[in-house]
């Protein structure tokens, strides 16, 4: 059951952030699309109870805009998943995207088991994403044990 449950929250959590791949504005606010892809690198469950397992998940992801002269961005993510006897799960976690030449954006995620789509809220960055803000949601599925896709939808607000 909870092999099952690693690769269908595992999809979805892989990767959060939504980094804007229109040059940064200040003052504005940038609406994003695209899909994502990500591969899981950690995977490592602890039973503390029976049917009761916490999971220290990481993974990376690469997104893709659906501008396609926008910035590719990859991602780095990290979190713990919690699986409750009941078969309902939590987690929460973070993610920093990275654009060339360095710039980067820091992002907090949930998900869960009664959520049709995981909110993630964007707590700042550095280079030209320095100061924002913002946020939106992600969706993915399982594609093999450790390589998911799905898409992400959200807006970067710039001071």
């Amino acid at each position: 059951m909870f092999t099952a449950m690693k690769h269908s929250c595992i999809a979805i959590s892989a990767a959060v952030v939504a980094i804007s791949s229109a040059p940064a504005i200040a003052g504005t606010a940038v609406e994003e699309t695209g899909v994502i892809v990500c591969v899981s690198d950690k995977w490592d469950e602890k039973e503390i109870a029976k049917d009761h397992k916490k999971v220290d998940y990481a993974g990376r992801c690469v997104k893709v805009p659906d501008d396609a002269s926008a910035t590719k961005t990859t991602e780095a993510c990290a979190g713990t998943y919690e699986y409750m006897p009941d078969g309902s799960w939590k987690a929460s976690g973070t993610c920093t995207a990275t654009q060339k030449p360095g710039d980067t954006l820091s992002a907090t995620w949930e998900e869960g088991s009664t959520l049709a789509a995981n909110p993630y809220k964007i707590t700042g960055g550095t280079g030209k994403f320095k100061g924002a803000a913002g946020g939106g949601t992600y969706k993915y599925d399982q594609l093999t044990d450790t390589l998911f896709g799905g898409r992400y939808s959200g807006k970067i607000e710039l001071p």
